[in-house]
């Protein structure tokens, strides 16, 4: 911001003590008012929805599904007008609403589109209820309001729908051929999506399609890779894979973290690395049988944690030198 008003100044559109003054006004570090309005804006989006639901599940008997889903569809039909009206159209790189009002009509109408989706196939009862489906279709749906609109939280919700639909269908699969359900296939599955992820993201940075999404779509990938790992680990067999494939993520996002400057991910990085470490000191313990110094580890623990808490403060300070983040 600085260098922007250096910029004027420069270009004589406004006069040093003008700048002083907004300088010394920025010093007070006033909140934002705009910002806490649209805080309470999707607040509020959020418990309309809630409450659309609630008054469905309770009242479904005495308005009726047809009724029901004709008023969903109207209204997301007028939402996405609305917000397709005020569009600038598809574009692969960053584009905004002139009022910023519209982004939450776009959470709106993908929310109500999602629960028109669902409500729609319950209604049916399409495919004996194969609610994957409805969650497939949201999430396809969702994704293409994301991108359409450049909408993040759209973004979000078709990642998660979409991550649930992954679930969905395994779960579905066990139960048609009658097999004991192998919470393996899970992780797998988590690990497989995780990678799906990056490949999207490397995808979209590799053909410059909206890569202000990389952050949400990373971030994704980060927290379900290492919880996958983790759960992995615990397991007597193939563990040290767990761990293998740990390590190697971790590597990845630590250098992405360099990239984007995003502190956020450094932080989880070196947070689930030492959660990591540790599980390979603990099992490295247990494969050697050293329970004869284990009262000595212990007595060492305190002094582990406290050195693992300074080199943590000092690497993020190392990291904030490195990339200039304030």
């Amino acid at each position: 911001m600085n260098k922007v008003f250096d910029l004027l100044v420069s270009k004589n559109f406004i006069r040093k003590e003008q700048y002083q003054a907004i300088s010394e006004y920025q010093k007070l570090e006033l909140f934002s008012i705009r910002n806490e309005l649209l805080f309470l804006l999707y607040i509020s989006i959020l418990l309309f929805t809630t409450g659309v639901g609630i008054i469905i599940y309770k009242n479904i008997d005495t308005i009726g599904h047809t009724v029901l889903l004709f008023l969903l569809a109207l209204l997301t039909v007028v939402c996405f007008y609305f917000c397709y009206k005020k569009s600038s159209g598809f574009s692969k790189q960053e584009v905004t609403f002139e009022n910023p009002l519209y982004d939450y009509l776009v959470l709106f109408a993908t929310i109500l589109m999602c629960t028109f989706i669902g409500y729609f196939q319950y209604n049916l009862n399409f495919q004996n209820s194969n609610y994957s489906i409805a969650t497939l279709v949201s999430a396809m749906a969702a994704l293409a309001m994301a991108y359409y609109f450049d909408n993040k939280s759209a973004l979000i919700i078709g990642i998660t729908a979409l991550g649930s639909f992954v679930g969905l269908s395994l779960k579905i699969q066990t139960i048609f051929e009658n097999t004991i359900f192998n919470e393996t296939n899970l992780l797998v599955a988590g690990i497989l999506f995780a990678s799906l992820l990056l490949v999207w993201q490397w995808f979209s940075e590799k053909n410059r399609l909206k890569i202000h999404f990389s952050f949400v779509i990373l971030t994704f990938a980060l927290h379900l890779m290492a919880i996958c790992c983790f759960a992995g680990s615990s397991q007597d067999i193939y563990w040290i894979f767990y761990l293998i494939l740990l390590g190697t993520a971790i590597y990845y996002f630590y250098q992405k973290s360099i990239t984007f400057k995003a502190i956020s991910w450094y932080v989880f990085a070196l947070f689930y690395g030492y959660i990591g470490l540790n599980v390979l000191i603990l099992r490295i313990i247990d494969a050697v049988k050293m329970d004869q110094i284990f009262e000595f580890l212990v007595f060492l623990t305190p002094f582990y944690v406290i050195g693992s808490i300074v080199l943590f403060i000092k690497m993020i300070k190392n990291f904030k030198k490195k990339t200039n983040v304030s």
